[in-house]
């Protein structure tokens, strides 16, 4: 890189030494590159031309110009050994995956099997329960993100929301990074939880039955809250959400 930037450098500048010098040396510069490509060996010549002394101010702008070309260079080598200081690891990425597949399952189970149950009001009627999965994803974006090319299914992200390109082929190859693997389903298990815990709440308050479909909701997502609506239908309670707006506008 360094011995790059030197040549192109000096080659611009002295392509354009001309500019710099006296207008009578430029008139002859011309003439003389002619005889000598016509006669290599001035010194034969019966009228040699001897070389004009050098352009001084020429050669200071080339070694201007050269020692700019160095601070460059040396700026673009410094930089490429930067790195940002790594936070955990790939083990620690691959704990915390653990712990976002495994950890929720136990809440899964006190929504399903005790709906009713002072225990599970205890454990899921407040946000923590939700929050303390959200850190965990939060924690494995981070340490993801810090380790060697950790961005680097960032940078191909772009390509899922391309509408020309190959979205599905984009979001496969991303697959293929397991920190993003890790990412991608600590998301999706935590958004299932907050759903899930949301029908729950709702049939407490409404009285519906909601444990098949919050085990739905466990298993594929948006399918359970899908049958949620529709089990709030067929009890004539309406849908979730609706008679919330009906309160709130009345008061």
């Amino acid at each position: 890189m360094r011995l790059l930037l030197r040549t192109i450098t000096l080659t611009l500048t002295l392509g354009g030494a001309s500019a710099f010098a006296p207008a009578g040396r430029i008139g002859a510069a011309a003439p003389l590159r002619s005889r000598r490509a016509l006669n290599p060996h001035p010194s034969l010549s019966p009228n040699p031309n001897p070389n004009p002394d050098p352009n001084p101010t020429a050669l200071s702008a080339a070694a201007a110009a050269a020692a700019a070309a160095d601070v460059i260079a040396a700026g673009v080598e410094a930089s490429s050994t930067l790195s940002v200081a790594a936070i955990g690891s790939n083990a620690d990425v691959a704990q915390l995956f653990n712990a976002a597949t495994f950890g929720p399952q136990i809440l899964w189970l006190f929504m399903i099997l005790l709906p009713n149950a002072g225990v599970t009001k205890k454990i899921m009627g407040p946000l923590p329960s939700v929050i303390a999965f959200c850190l965990v994803h939060f924690a494995i974006v981070v340490i993801s993100a810090s380790q060697e090319a950790g961005t680097a299914p960032i940078a191909e992200f772009a390509g899922v929301f391309d509408p020309a390109g190959e979205p599905l082929k984009a979001m496969q190859g991303m697959m293929s990074y397991p920190n993003f693997v890790s990412e991608e389903w600590s998301h999706v298990l935590t958004w299932d939880l907050f759903v899930g815990r949301y029908i729950w709440l709702d049939g407490l308050r409404r009285g519906i039955f909601t444990p098949h479909s919050v085990l739905l909701c466990n298993l594929i997502g948006p399918p359970g809250l899908l049958l949620h609506c529709a089990t709030s239908l067929l009890s004539g309670k309406g849908l979730p959400g609706v008679d919330e707006l009906e309160e709130e506008s009345e008061a």
